[in-house]
């Protein structure tokens, strides 16, 4: 089952990578809990990276460790630090990002985000 919902806006933090997501009813929200190292990124496809290493997808057009290829993009299958093939720098770069989340978003707990200034929403 797959679900296609409409998105009004989406921010990103380029520092933590934490995404939110606002839809256009009033009052919609997603965003992801935080998710340790080994189950928060997706692996990075392109027919110009190479098949023998497995790198992360950093969600702005590149892969963690700062590839950037016209034709990349986030596969469906998950990029495990752990796994023999899994690129260095991107390792260390998920742990780098990992150490920036705060703690109070850890275990599960959400805040709600500010909106930006000068943004619409909510639009109430």
């Amino acid at each position: 089952m797959e679900w296609s919902l409409p998105v009004k806006e989406r921010w990103f933090c380029p520092w933590c990578y934490a995404w939110t997501e606002l839809g256009y009813r009033p009052k919609e929200v997603a965003r992801p809990q935080y998710e340790p190292v080994n189950r928060r990124w997706e692996r990075a496809e392109s027919p110009d990276l190479p098949e023998d290493v497995a790198h992360g997808y950093g969600y702005f057009g590149s892969t963690l460790c700062g590839i950037e290829r016209g034709s990349l993009s986030a596969s469906p299958y998950r990029w495990v630090p752990e796994w023999p093939d899994a690129c260095p720098g991107c390792k260390k770069a998920a742990v780098v990002i990992d150490e920036r989340w705060p703690a109070e978003m850890r275990g599960g707990k959400r805040i709600n985000p500010v909106p930006p200034p000068g943004s619409d929403w909510p639009p109430f």
